[in-house]
């Protein structure tokens, strides 16, 4: 993972407060993990060797933002004749849960897809993560497609398999904070392997769509993340 690049709620929000009250829920319930900030992560392996790559990469994140924001104050404009507006997606929502095999990836909240965050994370990786000239329009374009999945995660835990009792817990505790019922997934359902179902002990779908989200605002930070988790840190951070 090395130097990621994280997108965070802003904090104080809605979605800031629910989702670290969920992390610290499951700290409770799996003594073993680490307490850690709500974050999506837009790409990882980040190139960036000092104070000034580090400028780049947020100064990046603001410029793409900035085009977001004129694209959709253009959008308005171009419906405000019309009764209603088309509303903007945000940037990150949730459409399901899982709880997998992996440290990482625990428990999480799955993203819905929204093209917007899908092309900010092509266009980082293209920048800051592929090195060959030659090659990286392309190798982003299908790292993006393939093999990027955006999520929140709750928990980080060696533990596995999550005992029956204790998945039952966590059905609960996200039912009760995201106001939602969970429906479990057919294995097969969707890409099969390509979204990483072989990685994952049980999933669900959302029976109605979640509030729990955000668009702009936020906060993109570039972390360091060698090491324990509790080691971590925060190269460096903008908020747009």
């Amino acid at each position: 993972m090395a130097i990621a690049l994280w997108y965070c709620p802003p904090q104080g929000s809605v979605a800031y407060e629910t989702i670290q009250m969920l992390i610290f829920s499951f700290q409770t319930l799996f003594p073993d993990s680490p307490v850690f900030e709500p974050h999506v992560t837009i790409t990882s392996h980040l190139v960036c060797n000092g104070r000034d790559d580090v400028n780049k990469i947020l100064t990046s994140c603001v410029a793409a933002i900035q085009s977001i924001k004129s694209h959709q104050s253009n959008a308005k404009k171009g419906h405000k004749r019309q009764a209603s507006h088309t509303t903007t997606a945000p940037l990150v929502s949730f459409n399901g849960c899982s709880v997998g095999k992996r440290y990482f990836k625990k428990i999480v909240l799955e993203c819905s897809k929204n093209k917007i965050l899908y092309g900010i994370a092509q266009i980082m990786r293209e920048m800051y993560v592929e090195i060959d000239l030659e090659t990286r329009s392309s190798r982003a374009a299908t790292w993006v497609h393939e093999e990027f999945h955006p999520h929140v995660s709750l928990l980080y835990s060696d533990i596995h398999p999550v005992s029956q009792a204790s998945l039952r817990v966590v059905q609960q505790r996200i039912e009760d904070a995201l106001d939602v019922q969970l429906l479990p997934r057919e294995k097969n359902k969707g890409s099969g392997n390509a979204d990483g179902s072989n990685e994952v002990q049980a999933r669900w779908d959302f029976d109605v769509s979640s509030s729990l989200s955000w668009n702009i605002p936020g906060t993109f930070k570039v972390v360091n993340c060698v090491g324990r988790t509790e080691d971590w840190e925060v190269l460096g951070r903008v908020d747009v």
